[in-house]
Parts: structure tokens; sequence; C-alpha cells
């Protein structure tokens, strides 16, 4: 018993260190996993919401990075403040493709996604689609309306999709905080 959970540890530990590396690895320009640092470094949030006449629709919203320095550690950039529902890491291996036919999905609480590996495309009700790229990020609101059909596609080499989903407690003011910058100019 003892040496399973040390092999699921150092598996574990394998596993969270090949997140970290992929991402790096497969980050397009302007996201979060870009090299720089320092105010005005820019990523991308894919904002997915429904309009009141049923349609949902997905904004392109660049953000930019501000110093918040500290006396204690220097300078930090904070992108999240908050208490979270949930949080969780996902991996498909080997993508993620749904049936043609599959339903749209609709979320029941505001989800954030963080894409690590592989490319999340998401199509909404206007036909419009999206290509969320490794170090941006996923804003879904859509809770009514169309909804969504989401897949990704999975790098030939590398872990597969990964993504880390975040769910706050309070959306609104939980992404407050990231957006306070507003797009770039």
């Amino acid at each position: 018993m003892a040496t399973c959970m040390r092999k699921t540890r150092w598996a574990l530990l394998g596993v969270v260190c090949a997140l970290g590396l992929a991402g790096q690895a497969h980050a397009a320009a302007d996201s979060l996993l870009q090299s720089g640092k320092g105010n005005g470094k820019t990523f991308t949030i894919y904002h997915l919401y429904s309009k009141p006449d049923g349609t949902t629709v997905v904004d392109e919203v660049p953000v930019s990075l501000v110093d918040q320095p500290s006396d204690r550690i220097g300078s930090q950039k904070f992108l999240f403040k908050g208490p979270l529902n949930d949080l969780t890491v996902r991996w498909s291996p080997d993508g993620m493709r749904f049936p043609s036919d599959a339903p749209t999905n609709h979320e029941k609480v505001p989800h954030m996604q963080l894409v690590l590996g592989g490319v999340f495309v998401v199509e909404v009700s206007n036909g419009k689609k999206v290509r969320v790229e490794p170090g941006n990020f996923l804003l879904q609101t859509d809770s009514t309306g169309f909804g969504h059909h989401m897949s990704c596609e999975a790098p030939k080499t590398g872990l597969g999709c990964i993504q880390v989903n975040i769910d706050p407690v309070d959306g609104d003011a939980f992404f407050a905080h990231m957006l306070s910058n507003g797009p770039k100019k």
C-alpha cells in the first residue's frame, strides 16, 4: 500500500511538471505563458455569454497585467482573488471530440478555463469559431440561450489537451479584478 502511494505521488508530480513544460512549449504569442514580464504583458480572455435574444456569442478581450508592488516580496501580478467552488485540472491525452449531433453545452455557474495544452475550438450560435490557444482563458457564462459546442485538438506530441478549470463562488467579483484594466488600447 505504501509503495503504491509513493508511486502515485511520483506520477502526480511528473504530470504536474510536464503540464508546466507542455504549456510553455505550445504557448502562442499574446498569451499568459509567453516570455516577458512587467507591466503591459497581455493575454486573451475569450468570453462566451448569452444575449437576451437567446444567441450565444464570444468576445475576445485582451487583458494587460499590472504590477502590484509588495514591501515583503517585491513585484506581484494578481490575476484572480476570491473563494472557489471548484478547481480541477483535466487531461485528455487524445483530445476531445464530440459527435456532430451532440447537444450544445451550457454552464450552470460561471466557469473559467485556462488552456495549458492543445487548442480548444469553440463554436457559438452565429457559427463563429474561436481557437483558444495555450496560455489564454475561456470565460463561460452562457447559462441560457443557444449554448456552445467545444472540442480540443491535441498536439501530435506532448500530453494532449490540458486545462485548469476555475469555478468561483462569486463570478462577477472574481472576474472583475482581472478585467479591471479593460481592453488594451
